[in-house]
């Protein structure tokens, strides 16, 4: 704002050219003069836009009503696009001169708005205490300095977060019904339930 009523001052009070007031404040001869003709430098609220009337207003009441009632019927018997559309012309014959594409993308939103498809959902994540999963996987991992090959065992306890982390060389060959036994001392309870 100081560089605007510097630039002002100059103009107004001073009289110079606003090519001398260009060069003074290495500003750019369109800028300077439009900040001497504006008189308000508030910024503008955005302006509303103007809604248009269109062709298919005196329609949209009966396509509304139609896919109203479509929401009861079975998904491959409610009212396409097309179907709507052909629907007003046998209806209304040569009063209606409606383009298929105006139909289809109103009958598009009004979908969306009907059906949420718009909404997020989320599923509540629940862990019941004692229920672990298990994943086995395969890493390399460095042993004394030497990179060598080997396999992971991740037990997670999601109740309680905490976990149990295993690596070894040998492929794990304890059959799925037996790894609880290891697990046993670490977890401290008699029934586990692995996932």
């Amino acid at each position: 704002m100081a560089k605007i009523n510097s630039i002002r001052s100059k103009y107004f009070n001073e009289g110079k050219r606003i090519v001398e007031i260009a060069r003074e404040t290495k500003t750019d001869v369109k800028t300077v003069k439009k900040y001497i003709l504006k008189d308000d430098f508030n910024i503008q609220p955005p302006q509303t836009k103007k809604t248009v009337k269109s062709k298919l207003d005196p329609f949209k009441e009966e396509i509304d009503c139609w896919l109203e009632q479509d929401k009861l019927e079975r998904r491959k018997q409610r009212h396409t696009a097309l179907r709507v559309f052909k629907r007003l012309q046998e209806k209304h014959g040569g009063s209606f001169d409606c383009s298929y594409r105006l139909v289809a993308t109103y009958v598009a939103q009004k979908r969306k708005e009907l059906y949420g498809q718009n909404k997020e959902f989320y599923f509540a994540l629940e862990h019941k205490p004692g229920e672990a999963q298990v994943d086995f996987g395969e890493a390399d991992f460095l042993e004394n300095g030497v990179r060598c090959h080997g396999y992971t065992l991740n037990v997670s306890f999601p109740y309680s977060n905490g976990d149990i982390f295993s690596s070894s060389r040998r492929e794990p060959t304890m059959p799925n019904g037996r790894a609880h036994e290891c697990l046993q001392p670490h977890r401290g309870c008699s029934q586990p339930n692995m996932v």
